[in-house]
Parts: structure tokens; C-alpha cells; sequence
């Protein structure tokens, strides 16, 4: 077995626009993100890639898409940290989220919004992921960072994105 780290960088599901009343932060889940964060859980337990540690965006709709992606994997939700800088913020917050991972973890999740997540999937990859990422969609790469402090574009290598429509 080797010892490389796996880092997987999530958009959130559909989120609704029904309640105009509702800041953008505060917007939940349509039916079809409801269904597809489960699935998505789904498909990272068939692959045995069960997240350590999640650090997930503070908006209602990433809660919603992580609270249930937890849930159907059985994950313990103690692993689970809240992050605003991850709705306000840039690239910067979601690579600085997966350095602060603690050592233990093997897989570190992040869960947020664009563009950030298409900018950090696109960082992370050289370019090669550059492309539109859509709603529940993940994207996973692989690092040989000695720590997780050390990890880096330089020793992570992109693997694949997939999301809901992929596992149909």
C-alpha cells in the first residue's frame, strides 16, 4: 500500500431559488440536490474512499449536500468542520482547508461553491481539469506530501471528477 494522501474537492448539490426572501448563504437544497448528495456518498463508499476529515462551506446548501453525504457513508459527524472562508473566500481558503487536515487523515474532503471549486480543481490539476464543474460533482487527486502542511499543486496529481449524471 502506498502512502499517498487523497483529497477530494466537492461542489454542492442543486440548491433552490424558490424563496427570493433568502440570502444567497441561506438557500437549501432542491429535490434533485436531495437526491444526488446521497448518491454521490454513495459512489465515494463503493470506491472505499471514506472521508477522514471534512471541511465544508458554511452556507445552508453545502451543510445540506455534506449533512447528507455523511450521513449514507455512516461517517461520524465530529469529522466535520465549518468553514466560512470557504463561501467567502478563494483558492486560497480551500488548498489552506486541506493543509490544515490533521495527520491522521488518509482522505480530506472539501465541499463548497464555484468559482472556487472549478479555480482550485484547475490549480490543483496544472490546467489538465480546467473545465465547467457542476452541482454534487467531485473531483479527487492524490498527493505524495510527506504532511499535509507540505501539500501542494507540485506533489498532487489530478484523478478524476465525476458527478450525479456520470452514475447513471
Amino acid at each position: 500500500m502506498n502512502n499517498e494522501k487523497t483529497i477530494l474537492i466537492m461542489r454542492h448539490a442543486k440548491s433552490s431559488w424558490d424563496d427570493s426572501s433568502l440570502k444567497d448563504i441561506e438557500r437549501p437544497l432542491n429535490e434533485r440536490g436531495r437526491k444526488d448528495a446521497p448518491a454521490m456518498g454513495r459512489f465515494l463508499a463503493d470506491l472505499g474512499l471514506i472521508p477522514d476529515y471534512i471541511v465544508c462551506s458554511t452556507a445552508t446548501r453545502a451543510r445540506e449536500t455534506i449533512q447528507l453525504l455523511a450521513e449514507i457513508m455512516e461517517i461520524d459527524e465530529q469529522v466535520i468542520r465549518f468553514d466560512a472562508t470557504l463561501y467567502y473566500e478563494g483558492t486560497d481558503a480551500y488548498v489552506a482547508a486541506v493543509r490544515n487536515a490533521p495527520e491522521e487523515a488518509a482522505v480530506v474532503l472539501v465541499a463548497g461553491h464555484n468559482p472556487s471549486v472549478e479555480q482550485t480543481v484547475a490549480r490543483l490539476s496544472g490546467g489538465t481539469a480546467a473545465k465547467k464543474i457542476t452541482t454534487a460533482n467531485i473531483a479527487c487527486f492524490y498527493t505524495s506530501a510527506p504532511t499535509w502542511e507540505d501539500f501542494s499543486e507540485v506533489n498532487t496529481t489530478f484523478k478524476w471528477l465525476t458527478g450525479p449524471k456520470d452514475l447513471l
